[in-house]
């Protein structure tokens, strides 16, 4: 190769007046794909976009957007790997990891994948501001406009005339839906269990404290005890109380064991208590009307009852568990919270009247 680099050299100083730069440059060798100047983050999309995925960029990660979560990161592991990326099966505490190439020069780049599907919450965000903007729309010209508590504090939805609140309601997009969760921990210093005192539980804590104490301490207690107090998978807080297990490559392996010896190979254990808690809690919150999407409107208070003439919420007749599990932050081995949730089931009669009826509306808001 070198005989033919100074022949190459000797051929252009016969012809050419040849910079000694350039000349230089001829000694080097001439330079890989890799060595351009493009970035990492760039050649990563150009071979996204060429299989055709959705995707969204958050600073230095690319977080493409697929229902088939474990099918695309196989796909994006044989795309990407030739580029430099690695696999990290626990990289940035998704279940199916993260691929990653850590390069000062080029810039590091993480590439996640993450379900189209939009969360629970979200659809209830979006159930509450299309619900509050119709009625704004609807009705303004009488002097009411309604809106909602978004992620914050209060009433899922508030309809007014001027400052005064003339209805308060708590919006659901189902009944089968979540009506509060909580976490628990196991404190290794009194040896029980106890609920953990996040933001959520303290706002909450008039009901979920009376539900653990009554109707689930004493079956964790007597059932939901660790083989090894100081196995190091356990996620312990700063007081040794043990609140989760950590994100490993095996998380989910230590879930399956724990809920074996547990629930007895059951993913869970549901604990009976009586409807009349929730309602309880509901009316006790604030609210005078529970709207349960397109079942209809239901009074908290006999007053509210009242008023429009729907059924009470107390005296549907429905039947409640409280529900205690292992819940992945994101996926099977990420960090996983002991977590306590009311469920409510049964069938129960539509109500006569609902704010998702457009006639209905307009009688209720003739009857404020």
């Amino acid at each position: 190769m070198k005989p033919l680099m100074e022949g190459w050299r000797r051929y252009l100083k016969e012809d050419l007046d040849v910079p000694p730069e350039m000349e230089k440059d001829l000694d080097k060798p001439l330079p890989s794909p890799r060595d351009s100047s493009e970035s990492n983050l760039k050649r990563a999309l150009r071979a996204i976009e060429a299989e055709g995925y959705d995707y969204k960029i958050v600073k230095n990660q690319i977080r493409v957007l697929d229902d088939q979560r474990s099918e695309t990161m196989e796909k994006l592991i044989q795309m990407l790997t030739p580029m430099g990326f690695v696999h990290n099966p626990i990289g940035g505490g998704s279940s199916i990891g993260r691929l990653e190439l850590v390069d000062r020069k080029a810039g590091s780049v993480y590439v996640y994948v993450k379900p189209k599907k939009r969360t629970a919450a979200s659809a209830g965000m979006d159930f509450e501001e299309k619900l509050a903007n119709e009625i704004t729309q609807r009705y303004s010209h009488m002097g009411i406009t309604a809106e909602t508590a978004g992620f914050g504090h209060g009433s899922d939805l508030s309809i007014k005339r001027g400052d005064q609140t003339m209805m308060s309601v708590e919006l659901k997009t189902a009944l089968s839906a979540d009506f509060g969760q909580f976490k628990a921990q196991f404190n290794t210093a009194a040896g029980t269990w106890e609920p953990r005192r996040t933001k959520g539980y303290v706002k909450n804590e008039e009901i979920f404290k009376p539900l653990f104490d009554n109707y689930m301490l004493d079956w964790l207690n007597a059932n939901a005890q660790f083989p090894d107090i100081n196995d190091p998978r356990l996620n312990r807080d700063k007081n040794e109380k043990i609140a989760g297990l950590k994100r490993s490559t095996n998380t989910g392996e230590l879930k399956r064991e724990l809920q074996k010896l547990w629930f007895g190979g059951k993913t869970d254990i549901k604990v009976p208590f009586d409807f009349s808690h929730i309602a309880n809690y509901y009316s006790d919150k604030g609210d005078s009307f529970i709207q349960i999407d397109a079942r209809g409107l239901y009074a908290l208070k006999p007053e509210a009852q009242e008023l429009l003439g729907v059924p009470m919420f107390k005296d549907l007749g429905l039947s409640c568990d409280l529900r205690f599990r292992f819940k992945p932050s994101s996926g099977e081995n990420s960090t996983t919270s002991f977590t306590c949730a009311v469920k409510i089931k049964g069938r129960y009669n539509k109500s006569n009247l609902s704010l998702t009826n457009a006639e209905d509306l307009d009688k209720i808001m003739s009857m404020l």
